[in-house]
């Protein structure tokens, strides 16, 4: 039985998972939700996801949600490539790592996102401009953490495929590329790089 995936176009949690699939060479269906017309509202959607949201994974009647969940999942359901690494002190400093780049530095992202949703004239200048660079603040942690390796885990891992999309999103809403973070500047070409990703992108 086919794996079926749950996803909206765009969907930065269900790019997440995307990736993860494309790495691990995994066929799947897609079932795409316009999220414009309130799909993933719809009674039948919230039987699979109370929550209501992208992305969601039916792997032969196993039902799972929250991208950086379906992740681990899809990562120890098929092993090869594995993109986690076997010392639980780095699995965990991975988990750190996301948490910290998702939940820690929200708040300005979400900020930004709002002004850059607005249509150009609209947005206040000002507010753009503060929220790039508390973000670009916040982000000296991940650059400290990523150090001189390619990746931030050393390898590939799904600390990398967890961040991406929100790196993704800052790079569009002008915050990245930052001559003050120039390994996660490099990194995020890296990525980009990827199959997995230029599939995404």
């Amino acid at each position: 039985m086919a794996i079926t995936l749950y996803d909206a176009v765009p969907s930065s949690n269900s790019d997440r998972s995307k990736i993860v699939l494309h790495e691990k060479g995994l066929a799947y269906d897609r079932v795409t939700l316009d999220l414009a017309k309130k799909d993933q509202k719809r009674p039948d959607f919230l039987k699979l996801n109370p929550y209501g949201k992208v992305p969601v994974i039916n792997d032969a009647g196993k039902i799972l949600f929250e991208s950086c969940i379906i992740n681990e999942y899809l990562d120890e359901q098929y092993p090869n490539p594995p993109l986690m690494p076997k010392d639980p002190y780095l699995r965990g400093r991975g988990r750190v790592l996301v948490d910290y780049g998702l939940n820690y530095i929200h708040e300005p992202y979400w900020a930004l996102r709002g002004e850059m949703l607005k249509k150009e004239p609209e947005r206040n200048a000002a507010v753009v401009e503060e929220k790039r660079q508390a973000l670009r603040r916040l982000l000296q942690y991940l650059e400290e953490a990523l150090g001189d390796k390619p990746y931030f885990l050393g390898e590939l891992s799904l600390t990398d495929i967890d961040l991406l999309p929100r790196f993704l999103r800052m790079e569009s809403y002008g915050a990245l590329p930052a001559t003050s973070l120039p390994r996660i500047s490099a990194w995020l070409q890296r990525m980009k790089e990827r199959p997995s990703v230029k599939a995404i992108l």
